[in-house]
């Protein structure tokens, strides 16, 4: 085993942050699990840098909610957390090249002044693995860190902050709130979650894989510099909705998606540049023309306001769900055609009922991720013939957060782009 240290001494110059440096250079994915954050200055010089990284932290003192608040606007940025006091590891992983392991939170004074001790291990070391398996295990585990779950926390950690002596009920409060997140491998009890618990927690991972990835496309698509339509006739989000597609039928056709490897950096970027170039000199009709002058203008007016929603009529309204593709393949089932399917949806629900749950998942005050889920498990705005592709989709044609489509047709895009996503 061959271990170099680092423990920011002068008189050896072994300072953590030139680790860091060094192996930022061999890859540009790292996964970090640290106790605390108190600062984001670190991760973001590694975001400026082009570094993707995934962060699991814990909930608890000393851990800055100004930080976490910072941390959810940094790009190329997945974080998620543990709330209980036994997650307590400084570990940071580059991509395949190696890790290191030792007593460094993530501070700009841990990488550079503080007296701390961090061990590199080689990626050859069977170390290695396992600590690649156990980043795994947490990131797993944990839960998505949300702007929801920041403010929680932040109205917890202002009224307990003065009080040093009662950390143990500030920890407390926070299980509390917003429950006790602790890793399988220390947790006593177990708790039996439900039905709507396990999917909010599995699609909201699911979904911020996609959400990260989908954001990297973006942010090439703009470098690119150029639009087929303005952001006036449709939002960029739709636009490159329209080049997944294209990208599906043109390129990763059939199962095709399945064989490209995981890859990042600069050989996604460029595969990803060369298809929107092709995409932009590639005539698509059924965007340029359908989707721009048809189909999301008569979605957009039903869907502009909780108050338009309200004042449509039940046909209005379903001619506009139909903009949605995974609505309209509905009809493959009904051969009767787009009547029938009408009379089907309209027959089985309130019309009430349908105002009312579709203005509260693209209107609604909570989490869009409680949202969705709401409209496919719970009955009080679950709606029949509508199931959890469609309200998958109308999120991304039409809501308040600006997020994009994700279906299953996007995670397999993106899957082709070398992104390792989780398929819908």
């Amino acid at each position: 085993m061959n271990l170099n240290l680092y423990s920011n001494r002068n008189s050896r110059s072994d300072f953590i942050q030139n680790a860091v440096n060094a192996l930022i250079a061999k890859a540009n994915n790292i996964n970090i699990a640290v106790a605390f954050l108190t600062d984001t200055s670190v991760l973001e010089n590694l975001s400026k840098q082009g570094c993707k990284v995934r962060i699991v932290v814990r909930l608890g003192f000393p851990t800055s909610p100004n930080a976490l608040e910072a941390l959810l606007k940094i790009s190329n940025i997945e974080a998620r957390f543990f709330s209980d006091r036994s997650f307590h590891p400084k570990l940071y992983i580059f991509g395949s090249s190696g890790a290191l392991v030792g007593s460094a939170n993530l501070t700009h004074s841990a990488m550079t002044t503080n007296q701390e001790i961090m061990v590199h291990i080689d990626a050859e070391d069977n170390i290695f693995t396992e600590l690649v398996g156990l980043f795994s295990e947490y990131w797993e585990e944990s839960k998505v860190l949300t702007q929801q779950t920041v403010e929680d926390y932040k109205k917890i950690y202002d009224s307990f902050k003065s009080l040093s002596s009662d950390i143990s009920k500030l920890e407390t409060e926070i299980h509390k709130k917003i429950g006790k997140v602790v890793g399988t491998n220390i947790r006593r009890d177990k708790t039996k979650q439900s039905k709507e618990n396990i999917f909010i927690e599995d699609y909201r991972k699911t979904y911020q894989e996609s959400v990260s990835a989908f954001n990297t496309i973006r942010q090439v698509y703009e470098k690119v510099g150029k639009r087929k339509k303005s952001e006036s006739e449709i939002p960029l989000r739709l636009e490159i909705d329209s080049f997944v597609s294209f990208v599906r039928d043109k390129h990763a056709k059939k199962e095709s998606w399945k064989n490209t490897p995981i890859t990042s950096g600069e050989p996604q970027s460029s595969k990803i540049r060369e298809l929107v170039e092709e995409w932009h000199q590639t005539p698509w009709p059924y965007f340029e023309e359908t989707i721009v002058n048809e189909t999301y203008p008569r979605l957009k007016a039903i869907f502009a306001s909780e108050n338009a929603i309200s004042e449509a009529t039940a046909d209005e309204i379903f001619q506009a769900l139909c903009t949605l593709h995974s609505f309209h393949d509905r009809l493959r089932f009904y051969p009767g055609g787009l009547e029938t399917l009408k009379q089907e949806f309209l027959g089985k629900n309130d019309i009430g009922k349908v105002k009312e749950s579709l203005a509260y998942l693209v209107f609604g005050n909570t989490e869009i991720i409680e949202r969705m889920a709401n409209l496919i498990f719970n009955n009080k705005y679950k709606l029949n013939v509508f199931g959890q592709s469609n309200v998958q989709e109308l999120i991304g044609w039409q809501n308040k957060e600006e997020l994009p489509v994700i279906n299953g047709r996007t995670t397999k895009i993106l899957r082709y782009f070398g992104f390792d996503v989780r398929q819908l």
